[in-house]
């Protein structure tokens, strides 16, 4: 049986539950209006669920702009990145 880890107490303005890329994200923008900010998730920080969709983000972020990037603006060359 795992230990538990020691207690901790820290105060905030804003607690940010979750360090997928939305609550990471949340958190970027709650600590540039000038708030105390924590943020905790229950995953390892390097797999997160974010993390482990990165492929699928990076095929739709790659395909933002069909014009500058050479691609078509179908949606068959994203799902065959991503499946």
């Amino acid at each position: 049986m795992s230990q538990r880890p020691p207690r901790r107490t820290q105060a905030c303005n804003v607690l940010v539950i979750g360090t997928g890329g939305a609550g990471l994200r949340a958190a970027i923008a709650a600590r540039q209006a000038g708030v105390d900010v924590v943020v905790i998730g229950k995953r390892n920080r390097l797999d997160a669920h974010t993390v482990l969709a990165a492929g699928g983000i990076n095929a739709v972020l790659a395909r933002s702009t069909p014009k500058t990037r050479g691609s078509s603006t179908s949606p068959t060359p994203c799902a065959r990145a991503t499946t």
